[in-house]
């Protein structure tokens, strides 16, 4: 049985779609893992899939709300690596009525048909926390969550984990907050990282994941950092985050003492 992890943060520029690729290039190296780009803006798709004619993820969700029969087909990147393809069309979710109700269970008949074939499902999110969003998260076992120390706060991962409690998945493993494109000889840095660390304890990974220009490079081409640049120091930032987190499924539960009760009776109302 698959696990399921959305890779998401209401920030952007995080790096979500980077982490994706590189954690999904990682770990189809002793697991069979299948990517599924729901962001519109499709990056993950346009930097490592190859075959734009394979079906999106949108034309299988429209199928599945008109009832049709679904027979996925993902594209084959290599034998442990497929993916489904983004669409620009998943921006018509969000006012689509029936999505809007039923958006949770669509995705759920959707993973469906993955769940026995994958040992991992990556999906890369929108950064918009609307009904996409929600929908993808409630049908998610867990989430990994992005994050730029130079411009972390704790309001903003209080407010994330008061939307995340919005979405009512008491089955939710929050995986934990890493920070990406990280520079720890930074003071800002290096502060915002203990700060974290002390308020939120194990929430936040001690893997962090240094800056580097290899990374992009790396995305263009549709190759992990690890096989771009081996040597480069983000390569072997990105190992140590596989690492541990692969020891932290099933693990870590939402706190109630990150919640904001205001924020969350105010989304509920």
């Amino acid at each position: 049985m698959a696990d399921t992890i959305s890779i998401y943060n209401f920030k952007g520029g995080v790096g979500k779609t980077t982490t994706a690729l590189n954690l999904g290039i990682s770990w189809s190296k002793s697991f069979k893992v299948l990517l599924i780009d729901f962001d519109p803006q499709c990056n993950l798709s346009n930097s490592i899939g190859s075959n734009q004619k394979s079906t999106t993820v949108y034309q299988y969700l429209k199928k599945i709300m008109h009832d049709h029969d679904v027979n996925p087909q993902p594209e084959e990147i290599t034998p442990y690596l497929h993916l489904i393809r983004g669409d620009l069309q998943m921006t018509h979710t969000e006012s689509n009525n029936q999505f809007i109700s039923f958006g949770k269970t669509m995705i759920d008949k959707l993973l469906m048909h993955f769940r026995n074939d994958y040992d991992f499902i990556i999906m890369d999110c929108p950064t918009n926390f609307g009904v996409l969003v929600k929908s993808i998260l409630g049908a998610s076992k867990n989430i990994l969550i992005p994050a730029i120390a130079d411009n972390f706060s704790l309001t903003g991962v209080q407010t994330l984990m008061t939307y995340l409690a919005a979405v009512e998945n008491e089955s939710l493993n929050i995986l934990g907050v890493f920070f990406n494109m990280f520079n720890g000889n930074m003071n800002l840095s290096a502060k915002k990282y203990e700060e974290s660390k002390e308020n939120f304890g194990r929430l936040i990974l001690e893997s962090t994941v240094s800056r580097s220009i290899k990374v992009g490079e790396a995305n263009d081409v549709g190759r992990s950092i690890e096989d771009y640049s081996p040597d480069n120091t983000a390569a072997k930032d990105f190992m140590k985050l596989s690492d541990e987190l692969l020891a932290k499924f099933h693990s870590q539960t939402l706190n109630p003492d990150y919640i904001v009760p205001e924020l969350l009776e105010k989304m509920r109302d």
